[in-house]
């Protein structure tokens, strides 16, 4: 099984490779406003030192939020443009869902001001949020912090859902909350 996935929803980019149990990764300096220039040729550096071509790869992987409102956009829609070209399946991955491996946790992801966004973990099922600094405090689960491109559990969620066929044509942005962009509040 050969899967490529990025990550592009924070401060740095990560392209990563799995093939058949090997993982190869790019994860870049942080500098969120150069994905969109550096992403496309990080990906054909990262697959021609493999001896791969992207029509070798059986699926494609993404993270589809929450994180920055663009990062997001631009990770999607390079994904889908791969996916509807090369008829392949696309596996959504949220950045929270990377930090639960097994275990009642709950995931957060800072967005600022003192707020949260937050997915619990309670006996296999999740429970996406937004919370503030005080609610995450007040809440008895252990917590984790997303604050950095994790590769091998972007991997390893993304294989999961591929083999048990939890994959979409295209994939679409996860927004836990509307982004400012969308509400005009900054």
């Amino acid at each position: 099984m050969k899967i490529i996935a990025i990550d592009s929803s924070g401060k740095k980019l990560c392209v990563c490779t799995y093939r058949d149990g090997e993982i190869k990764k790019y994860v870049s300096e942080p500098d969120p406003k150069s994905h969109n220039k550096i992403l496309l040729d990080i990906i054909e550096k990262n697959i021609v030192e493999q001896g791969e071509k992207l029509a070798d790869f059986d699926a494609f992987a993404v993270i589809v939020g929450p994180g920055s409102f663009t990062g997001i956009r631009i990770g999607v829609a390079t994904i889908n443009a791969f996916a509807t070209a090369l008829q392949k399946p696309v596996v959504e991955v949220t950045s929270l869902e990377q930090v639960c491996i097994g275990g009642n946790v709950l995931a957060l992801l800072d967005c600022k001001h003192n707020n949260f966004y937050a997915c619990s973990f309670v006996d296999g099922k999740k429970e996406y949020s937004f919370m503030t600094k005080e609610e995450t405090e007040n809440s008895p689960l252990p917590k984790i912090y997303v604050d950095d491109v994790m590769p091998e559990a972007l991997l390893s969620v993304a294989v999961e859902k591929f083999q048990r066929k939890e994959f979409v044509k295209r994939a679409r942005p996860f927004y836990i909350k509307s982004s400012s962009a969308e509400t005009g509040i900054n």
